[in-house]
């Protein structure tokens, strides 16, 4: 899982097999280590149906998605859309937090055992 912040948005970029176990386990997270400690990032997989949260406690960006919201994107699939919610700022800005699935892994699995099998 990687974590892309920009100005107006944070995006959480996935592979497959990733969104796979965010569904089958609930939860995905990764840390990024920092010359000063380190930043951590992970998804929830909520209960169907619950709306979803966008937080960042003690360094750890958390987004809390529903698990019918991830289904029906993973059935949309391929898609370069991604799941985006915005959520107020403080500040009274707004931001926008997107869910992505990078295909370009599963697509070279692919070729890489249908040139297994054509050797």
């Amino acid at each position: 899982m990687k974590l892309r912040i920009e100005p107006d948005k944070i995006s959480y970029r996935l592979d497959l097999f990733e969104l796979d176990s965010l569904l089958e386990d609930g939860e995905i997270s990764t840390a990024t280590a920092l010359p000063q400690g380190e930043i951590s990032y992970r998804i929830l997989c909520l209960e169907t149906g619950k709306a979803p949260a966008f937080t960042v406690v003690d360094q750890t960006f958390t987004l809390c998605l529903a698990r019918d919201v991830l289904l029906a994107h993973k059935a949309d699939l391929p898609s370069l859309n991604g799941v985006i919610t915005t959520f107020p700022t403080q500040t009274g800005h707004r931001l926008d937090v997107a869910l992505e699935i990078n295909l370009k892994k599963r697509r070279k699995h692919q070729l890489e055992r249908a040139g297994e099998t054509g050797s």
